[in-house]
């Protein structure tokens, strides 16, 4: 039997087919509802481009997010559970405080005038204030009895020639004056040390505030200070106070803790508030150096400075019985 010749199918000249694949793709875009068995599905155009197409679908369907709806929580925050940053620095500045130990205001108080014809009438006397560090025995690192002295001087001065610039202060800070420690009771006349936290050897000078000889010493003493915690509390003392020193020294750290912003004003206050340390002297040289002993009784009783022709009591009250240091 002949053999029947079947007439050969090229599939690239199918172009119905081809066009109707086309039709099918550009209708169909599968999604999740899709019948995974859909045979026209799977029968159109290439598998790369039906998978291509399936993932297009599957992005379009699922790639959406509902955002969480935190507002609610954020509302059961507490206020006091957030950071309080006032409280984290008052903690800073008490730590850096602790850290130099237990510090207060320290007064060396000078032998009481005796009531006697053999010294002259005077209206004032002195008591010696420092800020001591009480562990260490010396003067604080950032208290500069010099700048004190200086500032208050000039306050004053300007007060007087340009008030409108400078208010006046309390006359409890005028006639103050500022000198150095002597090394030793008594003994020659240097200057006392003290070392440093880098080890540098550094001068120990105090202050020396007049006060009125009418006036019970604890009483004034307490007034003074309160006075002067007011005072140091200005921001413009305080500028001022910064300005001075660094007229002394470039120590960074230093001119940091005297700034506004430093801890040296916070110390000043945690002194205020503790018990202040007294040392009751017999005669002024316990404490004072020859120049300042002069600079003192010639204040205090109008007499020469020239120790020549002092009477003996002031000499014993100036010297004790170390004359022979004059």
């Amino acid at each position: 039997m002949p053999q029947t010749k079947r007439k050969t199918t090229d599939p690239l000249s199918c172009g119905k087919v081809v066009k109707k694949r086309d039709k099918i793709n550009n209708k169909s875009v599968p999604t999740l509802t899709d019948d995974d068995n859909n045979n026209e599905t799977r029968k159109s155009g290439k598998n790369t481009i039906d998978k291509i197409e399936k993932e297009k679908g599957f992005m379009y369907c699922t790639n959406i997010y509902k955002t969480p709806d935190i507002s609610s929580k954020n509302h059961d925050i507490k206020e006091a559970e957030l950071p309080n940053q006032a409280l984290n620095r008052i903690l800073q500045q008490k730590s850096k405080i602790n850290l130099q130990g237990s510090l207060r205001w320290k007064t060396f108080l000078f032998p009481p005038i005796p009531m006697s014809k053999s010294f002259p009438d005077t209206n004032q006397q002195y008591f010696g204030l420092d800020l001591v560090d009480e562990d260490k025995e010396r003067t604080h690192w950032t208290h500069k009895a010099s700048v004190w002295h200086d500032l208050f001087e000039s306050v004053i001065e300007m007060a007087k020639t340009d008030p409108e610039q400078v208010a006046s202060i309390d006359p409890a800070f005028h006639g103050i004056l500022h000198c150095p420690v002597r090394a030793s009771p008594n003994g020659p006349n240097e200057t006392k040390m003290f070392k440093s936290a880098r080890n540098q050897s550094i001068q120990h000078w105090i202050m020396l505030v007049p006060i009125p000889s009418e006036m019970n010493h604890p009483k004034y003493i307490a007034q003074f200070l309160s006075k002067f915690q007011v005072l140091y509390k200005k921001p413009f003392i305080q500028s001022a106070y910064k300005c001075g020193a660094e007229a002394i020294t470039t120590h960074e750290g230093l001119l940091n803790q005297v700034s506004e912003k430093g801890y040296y004003w916070h110390v000043l206050d945690n002194a205020t508030e503790k018990e202040i340390i007294s040392q009751s002297l017999q005669c002024l040289s316990e404490v004072l150096m020859d120049f300042t002993i002069k600079e003192i009784i010639h204040n205090m009783f109008g007499v020469q400075k020239d120790t020549t022709n002092w009477p003996d009591a002031i000499k014993a009250y100036a010297f004790g019985n170390k004359r022979d240091i004059i």
